[in-house]
């Protein structure tokens, strides 16, 4: 054989020996998130991935890249009514949760030395308000006070909606997103709209194309925590990974506010 002939050889058998290596290092994850659009954090509509998918899902990318899945995360969007049983069922790894009395066992949130949900590794949002400028409602109204005999409206699915009718809140989920509800709050079908918002500063570019008809309320309806959930059977199996990517996130949680910074610009 001659030596050219040794070396391709050679080479042909490394690299066929390589690619099962490569294959192994990779740790598939499905990350599953809402198919409406809910800017600045998820941007289009329906099952189909955008090329600029929103801030939170370029967070993700690189909180999976850096945790040592050795891929990319598999995009999956769904109805928020059907995330959660997704993520206890299997059909999903992965999908950021709002804060419960109680998780299935199925669903694995980061928990601390004791056991008890990791507050540190959440992920703290506030639900605001926004109302027409012409309401005129005053600057220091209690949000939960003022709403009382009023209609809220939040996206369909929205995980949040029995929280504010455990305040005694009407809520009205008919529209899909945000968008579609800020329009029944122009033509005055309902009163306010529901935003959750993960960072200050956020909402000031989601009401910028209304130049100033639609304006947020200065006090929060409501503060409470979210987290990454896992898949039980998926947790158990890569927990190194899990662990790691919580991690990421929590050492990391500003740089949602670079991500934007970013997005305005291109």
């Amino acid at each position: 054989m001659t030596p050219q002939r040794l070396l391709s050889v050679t080479l042909i058998a490394w690299l066929t020996a390589a690619a099962p290596l490569a294959y192994a290092a990779c740790t598939p994850l499905r990350f599953g998130y809402p198919d409406q659009a809910r800017p600045p954090y998820y941007l289009g509509d329906g099952p189909n991935i955008p090329q600029q998918a929103g801030v939170l899902i370029e967070q993700v990318r690189e909180a999976v890249a850096a945790a040592g899945f050795g891929c990319p995360p598999q995009l999956v969007r769904l109805p928020p009514a059907r995330l959660r049983h997704a993520l206890a069922s299997g059909d999903i790894d992965l999908t950021p949760l709002v804060e419960v009395a109680e998780y299935p066992p199925q669903i694995v949130i980061p928990l601390d030395r004791n056991g008890a949900p990791d507050i540190r590794r959440a992920m703290g949002y506030e639900l605001v308000v926004l109302v027409r400028a012409r309401d005129h409602i005053p600057a220091d109204a209690n949000p939960v006070a003022w709403f009382k005999g009023k209609t809220l409206g939040v996206p369909q699915g929205s995980l949040t909606a029995p929280r504010l009718r455990e305040l005694g809140l009407a809520v009205d989920e008919g529209a899909r997103d945000v968008a579609r509800n800020i329009e029944k709050l122009r033509l005055g079908r309902i009163d306010g709209v529901v935003v959750p918002v993960a960072r200050p500063g956020h909402v000031e570019a989601l009401l910028k194309p209304y130049r100033g008809e639609i304006v947020r309320l200065p006090q929060s309806l409501l503060n409470s925590r979210a987290w990454f959930a896992f898949n039980q059977r998926y947790y158990a199996q890569h927990k190194e990974q899990a662990e790691a990517l919580w991690n990421w996130l929590d050492a990391n949680r500003d740089r949602l506010d670079s991500l934007m910074q970013k997005q305005g610009k291109e």
